[in-house]
């Protein structure tokens, strides 16, 4: 018997099981049929589901509630991939300038995603903002990581005055951590590796893609919107040239290392995902080159790969997540190659075809491979 067909079986005899009692008074108690009756609807429910293979039942605090799709419709999405045109930054900076010179452009809504804000410079421009009456929207993660501060309860105490200034967690969107680097400056859009920090400015290989294509930027908006209300994300929300985590992003992120055909390169700051390593692993006949952080979180990887193709970069520290399949698709996004990351998190990134902005991705990846040892 298909273990299908097995399941509702099974539900079925224990829920009908739980209605039958020996002893015929207690059948007939109202108050013992009627819990009884719930176990029989609960029973059905799951039967169902289990017997036509595609209900998924969820239970807890922090346990995403965004849908899931078939590997087929994420690919049909793929193939309407477009050529996003706009600017790509590479950090460090020597000052706050180009960002800032950004997002000090908005003279209406200024809506921001991030998993971290302490720098100062941007903080001091927010309030110039402020001021002039932008509308800012925030949603930042509250609970980081080993977390030695919180930094969100000092962003929230910091503007509370502002009555154009809103702020909120992910606890609305039901994902481990909010860990995307996004914003939406009126009629542009900038998706970075990096968040709102000194050390991504000025210490941290990080890069920024800046663009005012209405396409994607009506999709981050419906997506920033649809978070901030706690609303589910529908796949058709999602530009084809986006890949949003915990919706899209494994099926994608797996399919372009599954489909390369002659060349893996990789800039991140860990590889830690134990499914991804094997894919890549069985890409042995390409080309492959990886630069990780100079951490203990890429151990495993480090065990796997020879020197020869994964490289740790001491200096600048990378913080970047860039993927860049046979020199045609470059993904650049806030997404570590982690379970956690793709399949918990609410992370962000961008599906480039532009030919000079690859070329410019390259470049600065030949330098850190040379810097790397």
């Amino acid at each position: 018997m298909a273990p299908g067909r097995y399941f509702p079986n099974f539900f079925f005899a224990f829920c009908f099981g739980n209605l039958y009692d020996s002893n015929m008074k207690n059948l007939f108690s109202k108050q013992r049929l009627f819990v009884q009756m719930r176990f029989l609807i609960f029973g059905l429910i799951i039967g169902a589901g289990l017997y036509f293979g595609n209900v998924q039942f969820t239970f807890g605090k922090g346990v995403s509630s965004t849908p899931t799709y078939s590997a087929t419709a994420i690919t049909q999405n793929l193939s309407k991939l477009q050529n996003i045109t706009g600017q790509l930054r590479i950090t460090p900076f020597g000052s706050a300038d180009k960002y800032m010179n950004v997002v000090g452009q908005t003279k209406h809504v200024l809506k921001l995603q991030t998993y971290d804000f302490t720098e100062k410079r941007i903080k001091a421009l927010f309030k110039q903002l402020l001021d002039k009456g932008v509308n800012i929207q925030l949603i930042q993660e509250d609970k980081k990581y080993q977390q030695f501060q919180n930094t969100f309860k000092q962003v929230q105490n910091l503007f509370s005055g502002y009555v154009n200034f809103q702020i909120k967690s992910d606890k609305q969107m039901g994902t481990e951590y909010v860990h995307s680097k996004i914003n939406i400056v009126d009629s542009g859009f900038i998706i970075q590796t990096a968040n709102l920090t000194h050390s991504s400015l000025f210490v941290n290989r990080e890069h920024f893609f800046w663009s005012q294509h209405s396409g994607v930027l009506a999709s981050l908006t419906m997506i920033f919107d649809k978070d901030r209300k706690g609303e589910k994300i529908q796949l058709r929300d999602i530009h084809p040239n986006l890949v949003i985590c915990n919706i899209n992003c494994r099926t994608v992120i797996e399919q372009l290392f599954s489909g390369a055909k002659t060349s893996i390169i990789i800039q991140t700051q860990y590889i830690a995902d134990q499914n991804i390593m094997k894919i890549l692993q069985s890409k042995s006949a390409l080309e492959r080159r990886f630069i990780v952080s100079d951490t203990d979180s890429s151990d495993d990887a480090l065990k796997l790969f020879p020197n020869t193709i994964l490289k740790r970069l001491k200096k600048p520290y990378n913080h970047t997540k860039m993927i860049l399949i046979d020199h045609k698709i470059l993904l650049l996004g806030s997404m570590n190659l982690s379970a956690n990351s793709m399949d918990k998190n609410r992370e962000i990134g961008i599906i480039l075809l532009d030919p000079t902005i690859i070329k410019e991705f390259l470049s600065q990846f030949e330098k850190d491979r040379q810097l790397s040892k």
